[in-house]
């Protein structure tokens, strides 16, 4: 049958298949691509998650980065990427920052390193994409960059922390007037309310209307006082709140340094930092105590101690702290390196003593009134942080450690954690040295001297000393607190000196250290005929001292001691957290 042209031009039947037959290659290629570019993207995601894994692992070790990255890709053996590059650096997790500004590589040894970036390649193979390209495979690579900061926060033990309650609220009173006082009832309210060092800094933000990008910065500033209680009252219950009331109106236009309630940790961390804070729980009295150190006179503050000792008829002591370094506060939070710092302390006492107590000095001879003039200079403290670990593996296992030390007297104390002085010391802040002791008022005389006709009376002779001695030798210690230690909330820790005398103060008041002399100007007063009676007096009188005041005295000394809640060469570091942020991955 003829097929008629005009029909068969007409007719579409088949033309599907025509279009498939053409568009084929196309499709097929299509496929092709499709095929490949799942398959990149799956080994470019195991790329991602295996230097993800690779980044993890060294940071938990930064000191082997590379051999834990090396065997954390080795146990994932889907894939055989290569280590290109690995790097340990600082990583600041700081707003205030720009993103890309925010990783600082640093040399492995190099203190601060908390952060590692890890860069893998593979070549990841082309299946029918061969077909289109002369290439079977196809370079990748992918950066992780994981972070952990670790450190620690802790205290020393200091002379104001010790002072009891009514002494404490009697210094609040001298600092900011009368209506400043709490109360013992009220500082006992403090003492058993607990906050933490996050919300008091996150409420003075508040306060202040504070709105830096970096919230760490807030450790940085110096404060009014009122700012601060206001504050601190915010957080507190209401009755524990009001209990401040006071001292909050007495504050005045004082100001405070934040460091000076904790400080030390790199403000750059930013929330790193703030969430520390966050971790660390302390009374509100703390906070009151710290203020009290701050801003404690000049003039001393008075302790009273020693009250019932027999023999002694009045006692007047005070204590003189020096304020603590710059960042050195009343609790220090930081990385390895960062060091806290007591300060010193000298106690004065002003003993009054019952003249019966130094017996017969010689008939003739009557004592009317004994007065010793004691200074007590206490070393100081440091500790520094030294190691800080975030594995919880073996629980036995150090958690933190630190090097703690006394701070050294005068060079002429040598090594020595206290030193005692009789006499009269310079005025003026400072250690003492013991060549600038000067002679003090003793005891007060008068002397009769019989005569066949008429006694010869010389009133109100004055004899004065001086004399020194030193006590214990300090010793570096390491002070270690395990992660069971740290479960367990086992934190507090003594340290001390060597060996210290059995009595300072009967070496103190000995012959061989004791100097004796008549008052300047007194020496015309004494006759021919009072000389040997005189004389008699100055060589009964230091084995005189030695057995009458030594017990007396000491116990005096004892009792202020024991008030502060101090011991000669003896320390306390309290480890007021352990912290270890999460390893976190950072894009």
């Amino acid at each position: 049958m003829p097929i008629d042209p005009h029909q068969f031009a007409r007719d579409e039947g088949g033309a599907v298949a025509v279009i498939v037959s053409l568009l084929l290659t196309v499709l097929i290629g299509f496929t092709a691509l499709g095929v490949d570019v799942a398959s990149l993207y799956r080994d470019r995601a195991q790329l991602q998650g295996v230097s993800d894994l690779a980044a993890v692992s060294a940071v938990a070790a930064h000191d082997i980065a590379a051999e834990r990255a090396r065997h954390t890709m080795a146990r994932n053996p889907s894939s055989a990427p290569t280590l290109r590059t690995i790097e340990t650096g600082r990583f600041l997790r700081n707003p205030a920052v720009p993103r890309q500004d925010r990783f600082t590589p640093l040399p492995a040894d190099t203190p601060g390193i908390n952060a590692v970036r890890v860069v893998l390649e593979e070549d990841a193979p082309l299946h029918f994409a061969v077909v289109f390209s002369d290439k079977t495979h196809v370079a990748l690579d992918r950066t992780a960059l994981a972070t952990r900061t670790g450190g620690a926060s802790f205290s020393l033990d200091s002379r104001i922390a010790h002072l009891d309650l009514a002494a404490l609220d009697a210094l609040l009173m001298q600092e900011f007037g009368v209506g400043a006082a709490i109360g013992v009832g009220g500082l006992q309210v403090l003492g058993s309310t607990s906050i933490s060092l996050g919300a008091l800094t996150g409420a003075l933000r508040e306060t202040l209307g504070d709105t830096a990008r970096n919230p760490a910065e807030i450790l940085e500033r110096t404060v009014d006082l009122a700012d601060l209680l206001v504050a601190l009252q915010s957080i507190l219950p209401p009755a524990a709140a009001q209990t401040l009331q006071g001292l909050a109106d007495g504050a005045g236009t004082t100001v405070i340094s934040v460091a000076s309630i904790v400080g030390g940790i790199d403000v750059d961390l930013g929330l790193t930092a703030t969430e520390f804070l966050s971790q660390i729980d302390v009374s509100a009295l703390e906070i009151v105590q710290a203020i009290a150190a701050v801003h404690q006179g000049a003039t001393g503050t008075v302790v009273s101690a020693g009250a019932g000792v027999p023999g002694v008829l009045g006692v007047t002591t005070t204590l003189h702290a020096g304020e603590p370094p710059a960042q050195s506060g009343w609790v220090a939070l930081g990385e390895e390196g960062v060091q806290l710092n007591r300060a010193a302390a000298r106690l004065t006492t002003d003993l009054q003593l019952a003249p019966a107590l130094l017996g017969s000095l010689g008939v003739g001879v009557e004592v009317t009134s004994l007065e010793v003039p004691l200074h007590v200079e206490l070393a100081g403290a440091t500790a520094t942080l030294t190691k800080v670990s975030c594995n919880t593996s073996s629980p036995q296992g150090v958690a933190a450690q630190f090097a703690t030390a006394h701070t050294p007297l005068h060079p002429n104390n040598g090594t020595s954690v206290a030193a005692l002085y009789l006499g009269e010391i310079p005025p003026g802040p400072g250690p003492i040295a013991p060549a600038d002791v000067g002679f003090a008022d003793l005891l007060s005389l008068n002397i009769v001297v019989p005569l066949p006709l008429l006694n010869l009376v010389i009133p109100g002779l004055t004899i004065q000393a001086r004399s020194t001695t030193r006590v214990g030798a300090s010793q570096a210690q390491s002070v270690s607190f395990t992660h069971a230690d740290v479960a367990n909330a086992n934190t507090v820790k003594t340290f001390g000196s060597g060996a210290l005398l059995s009595s300072a103060v009967g070496d103190l008041l000995s012959p061989a250290n004791t100097e004796l002399r008549i008052k300047p100007g007194q020496a015309g007063l004494i006759s021919a005929l009072a000389a040997p009676v005189v004389n008699g007096v100055l060589a009964a009188l230091p084995s005189a001292l030695l057995t009458g005041l030594t017990a007396p005295v000491d116990a005096v000394l004892d009792a202020t001691l024991a008030s502060l809640g101090v011991q000669l060469g003896a320390g306390e570091l309290t480890l007021t957290g352990h912290h270890c942020e999460p390893i976190r991955l950072v894009r």
